[in-house]
């Protein structure tokens, strides 16, 4: 059984990393982000599969921080930061 624990995630061309600056920016809009992470996700999948990988990660994308992710997703956020519980979008 062949399987990886992670795949790079910025894209075959650094796409992720121009998405990610354009978004900052404010040139390129929160569903185009969205879009281009889609599409290199879906490519690294593809790849992974065609190479014969028994089992594809998933679920091991960032847009910037993984663990800054994970903090979010349980709410892990520092008091400092003065977060209530709201939801933690791109823009928190």
């Amino acid at each position: 059984m062949a399987t990886v624990p992670g795949y790079p995630r910025i894209g075959k061309r650094r796409e992720l990393k121009r998405a990610l600056e354009g978004y900052w920016s404010g040139k390129l809009a929160e569903a185009d982000l969205l879009t281009a992470a889609a599409e290199i996700r879906r490519a690294s999948w593809d790849i992974q599969h065609a190479a014969g990988l028994d089992l594809v990660p998933v679920n091991d994308f960032a847009l910037y921080d993984h663990v800054l992710d994970a903090a979010a997703l349980v709410g892990a956020v520092p008091a400092r930061y003065g977060w209530t519980g709201e939801r933690v979008d791109l823009d928190t």
